[in-house]
């Protein structure tokens, strides 16, 4: 590398990060006329690559997957490419300059794919993978004992984790009361009330109760179930509480699983750029908004939906494009029009499958999904088997 070299620096080391780094090292840089002054820079929080699918089942029970398929070495995904032509950060970003580039850690392009972090360290990676797995293992120490387990919030990991939690334990007759609250009319609110009601069957005849319109107002202690920076205290997962609804009832139980929702990783990045809920404001081409030039988000960090890991298989075409196109007008001196840009086709089809237990709901591209088919696709390994065509490049051998 000269003294000329230019970093396109990738903040975030999940599915994000990793997929739009094997494009630029596959497709944008070889393209560049002074493709050998380039060089990819990934900055993660953890040093592995992490499935984060698996988690509802991955979390109840150690022999639930290969561990050495669930987390991958960072250094073993991008092991094809030259050591010149990558750099992998094991850290993390706590402050983004869009406006001066050159401080601290310069880049010439930028890529934010820091995706966004669950209330529970069982549901996903708050920092490097080891305390996931150490969550997990606490978790499932107490599994035995617990005599109850609440889980707050009725979206898809909420469900799934009744689910697997009710397969588990009750599979032999021991009747353990599993309950999931929800404040919403429905669980599932992104599918129809139909698909729903049918997936609370379900939950039904594992032993789960749902109790809907129902919101926690209070959770004693504050912190059960929780872990993060502030609260970096994994003990939480195994707490025992008291849960108060707002219509004055109060429930306890000897394990508590929050699963309402995620909080996108953007805590480094300056509010100008973030929409009112906290993510990174995109426009259709992918560039951040009020960031300059050269400057891009994708994943479950940006605005832009579906937050999926299926529409970041789609946005990375887009980002790697866009930034090739930047990329030779910045060395032409020149400036890309904006008709010029590619755009993200709209996803107007809902996805979603739902395991539960030895079946499942969902759409698939807006069309009701059996249960066998959720099961076939998705149920037998939460997309375990799919993971490394994403994690080693192969999704992207051809430009698109």
């Amino acid at each position: 590398m000269s003294s000329k070299s230019k970093t396109i620096l990738i903040l975030g080391g999940s599915y994000g990060g990793v997929a739009v780094a094997h494009y630029v090292l596959k497709h944008v840089i070889p393209s560049l006329p002074d493709k050998d002054n380039y060089r990819v820079s990934i900055i993660s929080t953890s040093s592995h690559f992490f499935c984060r699918p698996t988690c509802p089942r991955a979390l109840v029970s150690e022999s639930s997957f290969p561990r050495d398929k669930l987390f991958v070495p960072l250094t073993t995904v991008f092991a094809q490419y030259p050591t010149s032509s990558i750099t992998i950060v094991h850290g993390t970003a706590v402050k983004l300059d869009h406006t001066n580039r050159e401080q601290e850690l310069g880049y010439h392009a930028l890529i934010i794919a820091t995706g966004a972090t669950a209330k529970s360290p069982l549901h996903g990676l708050f920092s490097d993978h080891t305390r996931t797995e150490e969550a997990w293992s606490l978790f499932q120490k107490k599994l035995p004992s617990a005599k109850s387990i609440i889980i707050a919030g009725g979206g898809p990991t909420g469900v799934e984790t009744a689910g697997e939690l009710a397969k588990y334990l009750n599979g032999n007759g021991s009747g353990i009361p599993i309950t999931v609250i929800t404040k919403g009319r429905q669980i599932l609110p992104e599918l129809p009330v139909s698909v729903a009601e049918k997936a609370e069957s379900q939950l039904s005849k594992l032993g789960v109760s749902v109790i809907k319109n129902r919101a926690i107002e209070k959770v004693t202690p504050p912190n059960a179930g929780l872990a993060d920076s502030k609260n970096p205290d994994l003990k939480s997962v195994t707490d025992s509480v008291t849960i108060a609804l707002d219509n004055g009832e109060s429930l306890e139980a000897d394990l508590y699983i929050p699963a309402t929702g995620v909080v996108p990783n953007t805590s480094f990045v300056h509010e100008q750029l973030l929409d009112n809920e906290g993510y990174v404001q995109v426009d259709s081409t992918l560039r951040v908004k009020n960031a300059g030039n050269r400057v891009y988000c994708v994943g479950h960090v940006s605005s832009s939906k579906p937050r999926a890991i299926h529409a970041i298989m789609n946005q990375t075409p887009v980002i790697g494009e866009n930034l090739k196109r930047d990329l030779l007008a910045a060395e032409s001196g020149t400036e890309v029009k904006e008709n010029d840009y590619r755009v993200l086709g709209q996803d107007t089809k809902v996805s979603q499958l739902v395991v539960i237990g030895s079946k499942g709901v969902g759409l698939a591209f807006g069309w009701k999904a059996p249960s066998f088919l959720v099961w076939l696709i998705k149920g037998r390994d939460y997309w375990l088997g799919m993971t490394p065509a994403m994690w080693n490049g192969k999704q992207f051998e051809k430009a698109s």
